[in-house]
Order: structure tokens, then C-alpha cells, then sequence
């Protein structure tokens, strides 16, 4: 297909060709930085407001009405230029980024909270009612969280209010399980990434471990580097940049080095053998 076909389209299927490439709130992402390059024809084309119309209702912020719906019912100054449908898809997505920022670091917050608000899907539930309905769940913190990762990392709270957190990330908001977080800064040139698999079987958590592969149609191949303490001695802790089954094997054996019992591996053996249940089930296939 060739780029100055795709100039000729009309805008409602030129719209749903870009949906099926991205999410809607991303495809503002697609048009600027992929679409609009391409030859001068599309960089014509795709300033006409008609298509950021289209772009513009995968938007809503903090109403149940689509962005699109509010800017035509919004009263405008006569003394006051009148926005184009681009700009208010730039004031969109910058408002669903800052409401998404402030979100995550509330789960945050709440995934490392001992007491007395530790992390609950209600609390979870009440916290994208209160930045949302319009937030980014496949999005990194400053920091470099992602809900999957910081959901995965959650202390003080049993494994299945995690699942229960996980399911609601991926089942209601469609957050992807292979997006990783980075550990340190978001910034940082050089960033180390973490995938959710990766955390949820270095920590033992099979029923999650489960429930990504299965469900989540997470990938088991991917590396991710950070470092988890032992259940049987946390002062001591595995590191590197591993896969998911190589992180559950590593933590496996350090466990074993430090006494742990064959009662106290039950959940990391779990883990290692859904791993290679689904490793041997992609090789065969």
C-alpha cells in the first residue's frame, strides 16, 4: 500500500486502518511520529482537523462523554481563539499522562503499604475511579512502575488479592502482561527492564505465574534484571538478568543453600514447572 493511497482515503478508513495498528488513545503517537514522516502528501493529510475529530473521541476526561462530545458542547470566549481538534488531542492526552502519573503513584504507594491501607482491588478499583475513567494502564511512572509490575511486587498482602488486582488490570483495562518496568529512573539512558512474569515467579506466586501465561498470553522468554530476597533468609537476595524460569531456578537453589525445606519450595516448584509446561508446549508447537 502505498503512502499517497493511503493520502486518498477517506478519514473514517484511514481511522479504522491506524486502530487496527494501535489502541485509539495511542494512534495522536502513531500519526505524528510514523505516519506523518513518511511523504509530504501524509504530512498535509494529516493535519486536517476532521481526523483528530476522530482521534479525539478515543478521549475522556473525567466524564462519561468522549472528548470530542465535550468540545462541542464546551462555551467558548468570542474574544478567544477557537481550539483546533489537534490541539485538544495534545490537552487530552497530556491530562490521561498526568491523571495516569498521579495514579501510579497512589499504587504504588499502596502496593508497599504494611498498614492500615495495604493493597485491596477495592482500594485498586477506588483509586481509577478517582484519576480516572481515562488512564494509561500500559504506562511507566517516573520511576519506572507499571500497575503490573508494582501489583506483582506488592508486599503485605496475599497472593490471591495480587491475582485478584492482576485480573481486573488485564480482564477491565486491558493492561498488557508483556510491558516491562524499568528499574531506576525513567530517564536513565540505560535502563534495566522487569516483566511481570519475571517478578511473579522469582517470588513463587503460581497461581499469577498461571494466570499471565494463560490468560495474559505472557511471553516466557523475556530477560528482566532486578534482585529478590529469600524466603528462608532475606537478608540474602538473587540477582542478574534472567528469564522467568532461570529467576525461579536461580531463587531455587539459593533457597536450598540456605536450608529451605522441600515444604518451603512447594510454590517456587509450581512456579518452575508451569514454566516448563508452557517452554516445552511453544517448542513443540
Amino acid at each position: 500500500m502505498s503512502e499517497q493511497y493511503l493520502a486518498n482515503l477517506p478519514d473514517a478508513l484511514f481511522y479504522n486502518i491506524l486502530s487496527y495498528a494501535e489502541i485509539p488513545p495511542n494512534i495522536a503517537s502513531l500519526i505524528c511520529l510514523s505516519i506523518a514522516p513518511l511523504c509530504s502528501s501524509l504530512n498535509e493529510y494529516v493535519q486536517n482537523d476532521s481526523i483528530w475529530e476522530l482521534v479525539l473521541g478515543a478521549y475522556s476526561i473525567g466524564t462519561g462523554n468522549s472528548s470530542s462530545s465535550n468540545r462541542r458542547q464546551r462555551r467558548q470566549s468570542k474574544r478567544l481563539r477557537r481550539t483546533t481538534a489537534k490541539e485538544d488531542v495534545m490537552h487530552a492526552f497530556t491530562v490521561r499522562r498526568a491523571n495516569t502519573d498521579m495514579a501510579l503513584h497512589d499504587f504504588g504507594e499502596l502496593a508497599i503499604s504494611k498498614t492500615p491501607h495495604q493493597l485491596s482491588l477495592a482500594r485498586f478499583r477506588a483509586l481509577v475511579r478517582n484519576y480516572g475513567p481515562d488512564l494509561n494502564f500500559d504506562q511507566r511512572s517516573v520511576l519506572g512502575g507499571t500497575f503490573l509490575v508494582d501489583c506483582c511486587r506488592a508486599r503485605y498482602v496475599k497472593e490471591s488479592v495480587i491475582l485478584a488486582c492482576i485480573k481486573d488490570l488485564i480482564q477491565r483495562h486491558g493492561a498488557s502482561s508483556n510491558i516491562s518496568a524499568t528499574e531506576g529512573h525513567l530517564y536513565n539512558h540505560n535502563p534495566k527492564y522487569l516483566p511481570p512474569l519475571v517478578v511473579a515467579s522469582a517470588r513463587g506466586m503460581s497461581s499469577v505465574v498461571q494466570y499471565l501465561i494463560q490468560d495474559g498470553g505472557a511471553i516466557i522468554d523475556t530477560k528482566g534484571t532486578s534482585r529478590f530476597r529469600l524466603f528462608k533468609k532475606p537478608s540474602r537476595s538473587v540477582g542478574g538478568t534472567f528469564t522467568a524460569l532461570e529467576f525461579a531456578n536461580a531463587m531455587k537453589q539459593a533457597e536450598i543453600d540456605n536450608g529451605a525445606t522441600p515444604q518451603d519450595l512447594k510454590s517456587l516448584e509450581k512456579c518452575i514447572q508451569i514454566l516448563i509446561r508452557q517452554q516445552n508446549k511453544i517448542y513443540h508447537d
